[in-house]
C-alpha cells in the first residue's frame, strides 16, 4: 500500500479508534484506579552537555533520599495514565575545588572585596517534580509449571516540571573569613532567594508489582531522571577560554542533570464507586471489585 493511499485510511481510522476509547472511558471512568507512595534512594550520577558531547561531575555526590505519591487510571490493553508528585534530596562535597571554573573565575566570587578560597565545599539540593506518566503493564509472570503468579512487570515514562532549591558553601566557617564571601556563598530557590525556577524534566523506568490482594500491591522500581538544569550539584557549569596576558573568558554551558533512582512502595487499587446491577429476576446487587492481575492465593494454570 502506497503512502498516498495509507494517509486517507489513517485519517478515517484514527478518529474512530479515539472515539471508541473516549466512549469506553466515559462508561468506565470510575474503574481500575490506584494510588500510593514510594520511598527510596537517588543518586546524582552526572551532568550531560545538551549536545551529548560529554558528561562531567564537578562535585562528589552522595546517595540520598527520595519519595513520591501517585494516582493512576488503568485503561484497556494494560495502559495506565497518571500524575505523580516527587521530592528528591541531593548532597555532596568537594575537598579540592580549585579547578571549578565558575568559582575560580566568576565575578560573583572574585571582586575587589571577595576572593574564592579553594577550601572544602558542600552542596545541598532539593527538587520538587510534577509528572504526567504513561505506564504499560505486562502480563503476569508464570511459575515453572506455567501457573500465573500474582506478579507483573511494567514500563513507565513521564514528562513534567521540576522546581530546584540549592545551597552551596564552605565546610569550615573559617573559610568565610578568608574569602569574605557570605555564608552560604550561593543560594537559589531557598533561604533569602525563595523563588524557585521551573525546569523541564523527563523520567523513564522499569518496575515490578506484587499483588498481596486484589486491592493491595507492593512495587519495586528503577528509574532514570533527566532535569534541564545545570546546578543540581550546587555548581553552575562554565567553559573557560584562555586568552593572552593571563586573561580568561568564561561562558555558560547548558547541561542535563542525570539521576538514578531505586524505590519501593505500596499501592491501593480501587473503583470510585460500586456500580449497581440488576439480575434476571430484577434483584439489586453491587458489582464486586476485581483486579485482573490478582489470581488469588492459589494461582491458576494458563492455557
Amino acid at each position: 500500500m502506497t503512502l498516498k493511499k495509507l494517509i486517507p485510511l489513517l485519517l478515517i481510522c484514527i478518529p474512530l479508534v479515539l472515539k471508541g476509547q473516549v466512549e469506553t472511558f466515559s462508561q468506565n471512568w470510575f474503574k481500575n484506579w490506584r494510588t500510593g507512595f514510594m520511598l527510596g534512594g537517588s543518586y546524582l550520577t552526572s551532568e550531560i552537555k545538551k549536545d551529548f558531547s560529554k558528561s562531567m561531575m564537578e562535585m562528589n555526590p552522595q546517595i540520598t533520599n527520595s519519595f513520591m505519591f501517585f494516582l493512576d487510571k488503568r485503561f484497556y490493553n494494560n495502559f495506565e495514565l497518571g500524575i505523580e508528585f516527587e521530592k528528591n534530596y541531593f548532597k555532596g562535597e568537594k575537598t579540592y575545588p580549585n579547578q571549578i571554573i565558575w568559582l575560580k573565575y566568576h565575578s560573583r566570587f572574585n571582586s575587589s572585596e571577595t576572593h574564592f578560597v579553594p577550601d572544602p565545599i558542600y552542596y545541598k539540593t532539593n527538587t520538587t517534580s510534577w509528572y504526567i506518566n504513561g505506564i504499560y503493564n505486562f502480563k503476569n509472570l508464570r511459575s515453572q509449571d506455567y501457573a500465573f503468579l500474582n506478579m507483573n512487570m511494567y514500563l513507565k515514562m513521564g514528562f513534567g516540571l521540576t522546581a530546584v532549591g540549592v545551597e552551596t558553601g564552605y565546610l569550615n566557617l573559617a573559610s568565610y573569613n578568608k574569602s569574605n564571601l557570605p555564608n552560604p556563598f550561593y543560594e537559589k530557590g531557598q533561604g533569602i532567594q525563595k523563588i524557585k525556577d521551573l525546569f523541564g524534566s523527563f523520567h523513564a523506568g522499569i518496575g515490578v508489582n506484587y499483588y498481596i490482594s486484589p486491592r493491595i500491591s507492593i512495587s519495586g522500581e528503577y528509574c532514570v531522571m533527566f532535569v534541564s538544569n545545570d546546578y543540581l550539584d550546587g555548581i553552575q557549569n562554565f567553559e573557560a577560554t584562555y586568552l593572552p596576558n593571563n586573561n580568561v573568558a568564561i561562558s555558560r554551558m547548558e547541561v542535563y542533570g542525570f539521576i538514578n533512582e531505586i524505590k519501593v512502595g505500596l499501592a491501593y487499587h480501587f473503583n470510585w464507586y460500586r456500580k449497581l446491577r440488576f439480575s434476571s429476576s430484577w434483584e439489586q446487587n453491587f458489582e464486586d471489585f476485581s483486579n485482573e492481575f490478582y489470581f488469588g492465593k492459589k494461582t491458576s494454570k494458563g492455557e
